[in-house]
């Protein structure tokens, strides 16, 4: 079937450390399900299978040497709520080519969710945004599976297998693992939260102010969570950075600092998943600028809450990219 209009033990600790250097690689700004029946794209002219596919009149085969792994920060200020989907990463380890690449996704962005009532009914799909995927779940889990599915509808049915969910209340504790740390400023959205967090400056975090940096948008301005996904892009990079220094320096005191942060995570990784990830993750190549993708398209004001409509046409040129080989 064709996308006609496409456009790109080991030892337990090392096990432990691959698991989570991806999630911070991914989830700070912000695994046993696979879905065998991956939901159909909104367009009618798509490929249910992702498989194969055509696209500028050239046949595609799906790159099976992919990884891919979802990672997503909830905001649940309310224990009686299941919380939203406030920053989303899609990391993908290419076995083939040796590389990381993750794509952020806003939580802004418009696109197909599944939906059920309180009683958990199904109540079908509906276009919605895609952050309040996580909320139709009736727990963490399925919550973070229905954010899988979403993501996957959104990217054409690319398989989305694996998953990581973490509460964003818990930066402050990330953050003493490392301590302080240096982060270049991106943009001047902070500037009314602390003066000197002004474009280009480079700053000190530490656990008493990330939250701010990493969290903080201004509601009342259109299209504000744009300028979070910059800062937080800026601090993963400098996160891991500090990490991987850290590890050199004391491998086993970092693992077991990281080890003890990450315990209420909710996550489908299986320990075979994990020893499988861990030579990928030593070796593999991740520039923080080339290899981190954000979609293209149009910011707008909703009736209630901002819009992201994806430029579909960027949109698939970027999944052929990224997820797919040429036919020889």
């Amino acid at each position: 079937m064709a996308m006609n209009t496409t456009t790109k033990k080991n030892k337990a600790k090392t096990g432990i450390l691959v698991a989570i250097i991806l999630i911070l690689i991914a989830v700070l700004a912000s695994l046993l399900f696979f879905f065998k029946e991956q939901p159909t794209n909104s367009d009618p002219s798509s490929a249910s299978d992702y498989h194969h596919i055509e696209y500028n009149g050239k046949k595609y085969d799906y790159n099976s040497s992919i990884v891919s792994i979802l990672f997503m920060g909830i905001d649940s200020t309310d224990p009686e709520q299941m919380g939203q989907a406030d920053a989303m990463q899609l990391v993908l380890l290419n076995r083939e080519e040796e590389s990381i690449q993750v794509i952020a996704l806003s939580r802004d962005i418009m696109t197909d969710i599944h939906l059920f009532d309180v009683e958990h009914n199904d109540l079908g799909w509906d276009k919605q945004h895609l952050g309040l995927a996580y909320a139709y779940g009736d727990s963490p889990k399925n919550g973070a599976m229905l954010t899988s599915q979403a993501v996957s509808k959104l990217l054409y049915d690319v398989p989305v297998v694996h998953f990581a969910a973490m509460d964003l209340s818990i930066l402050p504790e990330l953050q003493n693992v490392v301590g302080e740390l240096q982060v270049t400023v991106p943009n001047d959205s902070l500037v009314e939260v602390d003066p000197t967090w002004i474009k280009g400056s480079v700053v000190t975090l530490n656990a008493d102010n990330v939250e701010s940096f990493v969290r903080t948008r201004d509601t009342e301005q259109d299209f504000s969570n744009t300028d979070r996904m910059e800062r937080q892009k800026a601090y993963i990079g400098a996160y891991v950075q500090k990490i991987k220094e850290m590890l050199t320096n004391d491998f086993d005191n970092t693992v077991q600092l990281l080890y003890n942060v990450c315990k209420d995570m909710t996550t489908n990784i299986t320990l075979d998943d994990i020893q499988s990830f861990s030579s990928m993750l030593l070796s593999y190549s991740y520039d923080s600028n080339s290899d981190f993708y954000t979609l293209q398209g149009e910011n707008k004001t909703g009736e209630l809450h901002d819009e992201f409509e994806v430029d579909q046409e960027a949109l698939q040129q970027l999944v052929v990219e990224l997820f797919y080989e040429e036919e020889n």
